[in-house]
């Protein structure tokens, strides 16, 4: 009987024990799910996952200050120039046309031109009343601030009359014949400046009528006095031409009546 009950008691113990097996490949996943091995050992997804990138560095207020473009900054950077040019050094280097004269009159203006129906502005800079220190002719010369272009150039003449602008006290107008621009051909411009203030307006018209009056007395140049010579003879032989013309017509009219 003991031997009976005992084989009885392995039986019902054999029952009651899950059955034993041999895992199969993937059964893993189906307890666990993905991953679930990797405590036994098995597949480590940790080894395919991608590494953090490192954590950029916190600016500060100075850090910020220091990366900042400063736009006032001079730049330091050196580019190599594709065409050389020479240094010229001496009097070369200044000269300006203006060693040879001397400077009646010079005041700070803004200058207008009068051309296609209306005033254009020529520049701002100084003008000046300019005596050449050989022949005492005087010219007026005005460049404009920093670049040293020149707005106006003409010699002061005669038939230049210099008044007030019937809009401001502070400005002049007259006209002149301008060689302001290089190569192109001088013409006849009203021309109008305007100065800082009604007193210098008046000093420059002095100085200006003053210039005139030299200019008067100036004796007429060898080349100047030759045309002038020429202009007399031409119109005298045109003149005996003419009365001769005149004396013939008369005598044909007496002989045909």
């Amino acid at each position: 009987r003991r031997d009976r009950s005992r084989a009885m008691s392995e039986d019902a113990a054999n029952e009651t024990a899950p059955p034993t097996t041999t895992p199969i490949f993937g059964a893993a996943f189906a307890q666990g799910g993905f991953g679930a091995a990797a405590a036994g050992g098995g597949f480590d997804p940790s080894k395919f996952a991608s590494k953090e990138a490192p954590k950029a560095e916190e600016k500060t207020g100075n850090d910020d200050e220091e990366g900042d473009d400063d736009v006032e900054a001079e730049c330091k950077a050196e580019f190599k120039p594709v065409v050389k040019l020479e240094i010229v050094e001496g009097a070369e280097a200044t000269t300006t046309g203006e060693e040879d004269e001397d400077i009646l009159f010079e005041a700070k203006v803004k200058s207008y031109r009068f051309t296609d129906g209306e005033w254009k502005e020529r520049g701002l800079g100084p003008i000046k009343l300019l005596e050449h220190k050989t022949s005492k002719k005087i010219r007026v010369l005005m460049r404009r601030d920093k670049t040293l272009k020149i707005c106006a150039n003409f010699y002061v003449q005669q038939e230049s009359k210099v008044a007030e602008h019937a809009a401001s006290e502070k400005a002049c107008v007259f006209t002149t014949v301008d060689c302001s621009d290089g190569d192109e051909r001088p013409e006849l411009y009203n021309m109008c400046i305007k100065f800082g203030s009604a007193e210098k307006r008046e000093l420059f018209t002095a100085a200006f009528n003053d210039a005139q009056k030299k200019m008067a007395a100036l004796p007429a140049e060898e080349g100047e006095a030759e045309a002038a010579e020429e202009k007399a003879q031409v119109a005298e032989e045109a003149d005996a031409l003419a009365d001769a013309l005149t004396a013939t017509k008369v005598e044909e009219k007496k002989d045909e009546e």
